[in-house]
């Protein structure tokens, strides 16, 4: 690279990096900076017919304050601040990326802008990491499935679940299950895989997160059935307005550890009270959201203790039964 593209070059990174709608970088502030850089040190004629031509020929988006020195600033970047703040907060929140998943691209999205914005991105949504999952293999199961509807082939994957210790355990003794994918769809903060198991009319969902060994099979996929409608698959939303924060005890069968680890994370004690079922300790807003989530367990999930919650829970299912 001859001297004179090393110096746009170091311009360019100067300003993309330093400056944007309300920080800029002046003639000698920039000379300063390439000298210090090692691109030897350029009188201010020469800076001021770089930039120029950046700006007129290269099609930049920086803008010149004329003044004495004249002042420069990245103002157009593909994502604005505001922007740059939802996708970061979407990351941050999500639970199917992972903790380390999230910072690295949260560090890229920090790349596409100045630092003095980048710092603007850290940002803190201490409610929704705490039920980030720990699981990398998500997203390569993700992979897996786009590829298998892009080029029409089944895939064989295996179901894992919690048990009463909050391990992750294979389901069903590891079965290795085949499906012909039709859509991959986001709902309640989680992946979706709707597909066609082998053998089967009927559509299902799996959870991608909680797949493991998702594998392609270069077998061809068979076709939806005629009465498939993705809409019908879509996100309800629902009334969440909060009751009182009260610590519930749930008496829970063991197959629901992960509805709860869905809903409350891992941080809530537990301990087995019989074969086949075990008692949770939570903290929840005691809402008609929170009693339809018991309601939908169909007696799976029942309410232990306190009593007033007990009572409150069944007054809801007195008056829905009126």
């Amino acid at each position: 690279m001859n001297d004179n593209r090393r110096k746009l070059t170091g311009i360019l990174k100067l300003l993309y990096e330093n400056t944007d709608a309300e920080h800029s970088l002046n003639t000698y502030q920039i000379m300063d900076a390439l000298e210090s850089m090692d691109h030897g040190r350029p009188d201010r004629k020469t800076i001021d017919a770089n930039i120029k031509f950046i700006i007129e020929d290269l099609g930049f988006g920086i803008q010149k304050e004329k003044g004495k020195p004249n002042k420069y600033r990245w103002i157009y970047r593909e994502f604005d601040l505001a922007e740059l703040k939802m996708l970061v907060d979407a990351v941050h929140s999500s639970r199917f990326i992972t903790r380390r998943k999230s910072r690295e691209i949260i560090a890229k999205l920090k790349d596409l802008t100045s630092v003095h914005q980048a710092a603007a991105l850290n940002r803190e949504l201490y409610t929704s990491d705490t039920f980030k999952r720990d699981n990398s293999e998500a997203m390569l199961n993700a992979d897996v499935i786009n590829e298998a509807i892009k080029t029409g082939c089944r895939m064989t994957f295996v179901m894992t679940d919690f048990d009463i210790y909050k391990n992750q355990v294979l389901k069903d003794n590891g079965s290795i299950i085949e499906v012909s994918p039709l859509a991959l769809l986001w709902n309640n903060d989680y992946y979706y895989m709707l597909g066609l198991p082998a053998g089967s009319s009927e559509v299902k969902p799996f959870r991608v997160d909680m797949m493991k060994d998702a594998e392609l099979k270069h077998i061809p996929a068979e076709k939806a059935p005629a009465d498939f409608d993705l809409n019908s698959y879509s996100s309800r939303i629902f009334d969440m307005l909060k009751g009182k924060t009260e610590d519930v005890v749930l008496n829970c069968s063991n197959h629901t550890m992960k509805d709860l680890i869905d809903r409350f994370g891992k941080d809530f004690s537990a301990s087995k009270t019989s074969p086949d079922r075990f008692t949770a300790r939570v903290t929840v807003d005691t809402s008609p959201a929170f009693y339809a989530w018991v309601f939908q367990s169909g007696g799976d999930i029942k309410i232990a203790e306190p009593e007033w919650v007990k009572d409150e829970f069944n007054d809801m299912l007195a008056k829905q039964m009126q």
